[in-house]
């Protein structure tokens, strides 16, 4: 970003990061800066997805499968108003509000009279009763020792400690009103020690109750997704959907309740604009630690001088005239072969590979950006699925970039077929770096660019020939 410092920070780790199997699956990677970039890809995702491990006792991703991936094999049972769902990306329990509509281990999870953390991502239906209770996430005995849940008494979502016989309670509360249809990831913990139940709403700290006086109890019945438990009987049967439900067996921190919730994921995963970029790879046992507040030219550029000894600063002040180009920069240098003897010119869509740069050039037409440049993760092949145009051809392409906004739009034509990891539902998506597809389209007579498409769901708007927006791609040497 030209006349924005730029900071990165870290030693180079090539050994490969673990990260939860999205719709994309990694690839094998070659060239150390597409390395390094996948790095940084799947620490975010890692982020995104709340991965953490320390304290877990249970983990149900209800993503199509009632699986605790916690490895204590606590696998739920669903009731027959329990369904598999796809309103956000890997899916959901769906649950109607009716007699069956939960999801129930066979036993306890959690030792109730000890410390603990459940969290869950909810979402009330648009056809949920405001005047009704829903309760999220529960522990049975007779009746139930801890309660996630909406509350039509205060018209917002609470965390609650119940008295084993039910003759007194405490609540936290969260301030502003709960809103039917939207998600919104929930968090209680119970700090035996500290006397006190504290609730979190987006991996915000948002209400807390004392517990003094109140006696724990051990609650020996089933962990329930959906419903609760009152004078011996189920109760306050969910009506909307509820995702990524855990359990800890310990009082989660407020920053790893950030953590969870994938707060810290929208903090530290960030397309930066007016401010210095910060790029830095972490630490791999400390997710927190690892960094990306750029835009698309100036997180490549990080990714380049972390990973080649060539791309330093007198490199690119020298054949770029700035130590961050932009992306039109980069267009303009591929184009015409300045960009130095790192940079080899490809004309051919077809001869894209991984680790290609490909650099667009806006021309004018966008104030806030002069373009955009991604980095090359496959060619899928040819598409011919929408969007062809006489005498070309269209590619799609999966590639690597730092973007405001996803690639696609989610379970819209064949988004599924050409995903982005930053989709979560359309709504709530990250932003940042990250892997998606775009479209990219070759002239038949000589097989070069000729205009392209955002995502495989860009229709008219959002397709732009070369003759208005310029593209150039070149491979590291």
């Amino acid at each position: 970003m030209a006349g924005v410092a730029s900071v990165a920070g870290g030693a180079l780790r090539p050994e490969p990061a673990r990260a939860e199997v999205l719709s994309t699956p990694f690839t094998s990677v070659t060239a150390p800066h597409l390395l390094q970039a996948e790095l940084m890809v799947q620490y975010q995702r890692m982020l995104a997805a709340g991965q953490f491990t320390d304290g877990l006792v249970g983990q149900w991703p209800l993503d199509g499968t009632p699986a605790d991936l916690s490895g204590n094999g606590r696998n739920v049972s669903l009731g027959t108003g329990a369904t598999w769902t796809r309103l956000r990306a890997g899916g959901e329990l769906g649950l109607d509000g009716t007699s069956g509509a939960s999801a129930s281990t066979a036993g306890p999870v959690l030792e109730t009279t000890t410390s603990f953390t459940v969290s869950a991502w909810v979402r009330l239906s648009t056809a949920a009763s405001p005047a009704n209770m829903y309760t999220a996430v529960s522990q049975d005995g007779d009746t139930s020792r801890f309660l996630l849940q909406y509350d039509p008494a205060y018209q917002t979502w609470v965390f609650k400690v119940r008295a084993q016989d039910e003759s007194a309670m405490r609540t936290a509360k969260a301030p502003a009103a709960a809103q039917l249809g939207s998600w919104v990831h929930l968090a209680g913990v119970f700090d035996a020690t500290a006397n006190v139940i504290q609730l979190y709403v987006d991996g915000v700290p948002a209400g807390s109750a004392d517990t003094t006086g109140l006696p724990a109890w051990a609650a020996g019945g089933s962990f329930n997704i959906g419903r609760a438990r009152f004078g011996g009987v189920p109760v306050n049967r969910f009506n909307g959907a509820v995702d990524d439900v855990r359990a800890y067996r310990r009082a989660l921190t407020a920053a790893e309740v950030a953590l969870v919730s994938g707060r810290t994921a929208r903090d530290n995963n960030v397309y930066l604009v007016g401010a210095p970029s910060v790029v830095t790879w972490g630490e791999p046992g400390d997710l927190g630690s690892w960094v990306s507040k750029a835009r698309c030219s100036s997180f490549l550029t990080w990714v380049l001088k972390r990973s080649c000894p060539w791309a330093t600063n007198d490199y690119f002040r020298t054949w770029f005239a700035d130590t961050v180009p932009e992306a039109a920069d980069y267009q303009q240098a591929f184009a015409a072969g300045s960009g130095g003897p790192r940079f080899q010119r490809i004309s051919r869509v077809a001869d894209l590979r991984p680790g290609d740069l490909i650099a667009v050039n806006y021309n004018g037409s966008d104030p806030a950006n002069t373009g955009h440049i991604v980095m090359v993760r496959s060619v899928k092949g040819t598409y011919t699925g929408g969007m062809n145009f006489a005498g070309e051809t269209q590619y799609a392409v999966e590639v690597i970039d730092c973007t405001a906004d996803p690639h696609g739009v989610y379970a819209t034509g064949n988004y599924d077929l050409y995903p982005d990891t930053r989709m979560v539902d359309d709504v709530t998506n990250f932003q940042g770096a990250g892997i998606g597809h775009m479209m990219f389209y070759a002239a038949d007579t000589t097989g070069e660019f000729s205009r392209y498409r955002w995502s495989v769901n860009s229709g008219s708007a959002n397709t732009h020939p070369v003759s208005s927006r310029p593209i150039a791609a070149a491979r590291i040497c």
